[in-house]
């Protein structure tokens, strides 16, 4: 900026005024450094500055109009729309002063030429205008990323722990119904074990077979927790509605009376989530027998209906 002055003055001023015009030139360049800190001080020192150059030389006052104008759009960034009312008003004024006193020698004439220098005014106001948007428009993305990411992690969070309850349902339903099972054997087997060894026998057989499966099924549940790429993964399907037959026989072999009814025919898809639903329902509502009223009958009844399926124990 100091240089365009310096080079403009050189070049435009008369040779009686070089040197007043080159000192106020450079003074008015200069103020510009505190533009940042003291806007409101630059643009009305520069300004000052460059009406004084305009009295000691026109056309060197014409070169150096840049710096209040450079002023102008450092005030029009750092202060609000109330102040920038004031700068624009009290810049027209210095320019109609200039304009029409310093320059054009007739004092009760506005002319065009007037007109457009005061229009000239709204350049660095607009400049500083956009860029005051762009900022804004820069702020207000930022800050919808920041949303959206913060959005994604709680999505991500809510997904995490709504997949730990489900597990956390699923353990419960295999650990709850197994234990039963191996706590109901377990007694019948105390119980038989001096009179009836055979069937004490037969208890702790099943016994194994309930403990093995549950182990099988703690597997198959914790597998979803391993990484995808774990080739020693379990891909065992999880439990379905034609698990529920085993699921009813094993029931009857710790002793519960138990009976299971069918109807209807079941659709060719029913939804995994539906079918593991279903089964885990029986399976809970069997455990509750085993605990609560082991030696009532009970009956377990599948409907299907068209366009769904429901299981109910």
């Amino acid at each position: 900026m100091g240089t365009f002055v310096v080079v403009g003055v050189v070049v435009r001023a008369d040779r009686d005024a070089r040197t007043a015009a080159l000192a106020l030139g450079l003074a008015a360049a200069a103020t510009l450094i505190a533009r940042r800190r003291l806007p409101a001080t630059t643009l009305m020192v520069s300004g000052g500055l460059v009406l004084a150059l305009f009295a000691v030389d026109q056309s060197a006052g014409a070169i150096a109009v840049v710096a209040p104008g450079a002023a102008l759009y450092s005030f029009a960034l750092m202060r609000g729309r109330t102040h920038l009312v004031l700068a624009a008003i009290g810049a027209a004024a210095a320019v109609f002063v200039a304009d029409t006193f310093l320059v054009g020698g007739h004092p009760h004439a506005v002319t065009l030429q007037t007109v457009a220098h005061v229009t000239l005014i709204a350049v660095p106001l607009l400049a500083a205008e956009a860029l005051r948007n762009r900022r804004a428009y820069v702020k207000l993305l930022v800050e919808r990323l920041a949303l959206a990411e913060r959005s994604r992690d709680e999505e991500a969070k809510r997904r995490v722990e709504q997949e730990r309850l489900r597990i956390a349902r699923d353990l419960h339903d295999v650990v709850a119904h197994t234990l039963t099972t191996i706590n109901v054997q377990a007694g019948v087997a105390a119980h038989l074990l001096d009179r009836d060894p055979g069937n004490a026998r037969a208890a702790l057989t099943t016994i194994a077979e309930a403990s093995h499966e549950a182990l099988d099924e703690l597997r198959t549940i914790l597998g979803v927790l391993r990484e995808s790429n774990d080739d020693d993964a379990p891909l065992q399907p999880a439990p379905n509605l034609e698990d529920v037959d085993d699921l009813i026989a094993q029931a009857r072999s710790v002793g519960l009376n138990v009976c299971l009814d069918r109807d209807g025919e079941q659709p060719e898809h029913v939804p995994d989530a539906v079918q593991l639903a279903a089964f885990r329902i029986v399976q809970e509502a069997l455990t509750n027998i085993r605990r609560h009223a082991a030696g009532a009958s009970s009956r377990v009844s599948i409907s299907f209906r068209a366009r769904s399926a429901a299981a109910c124990g």
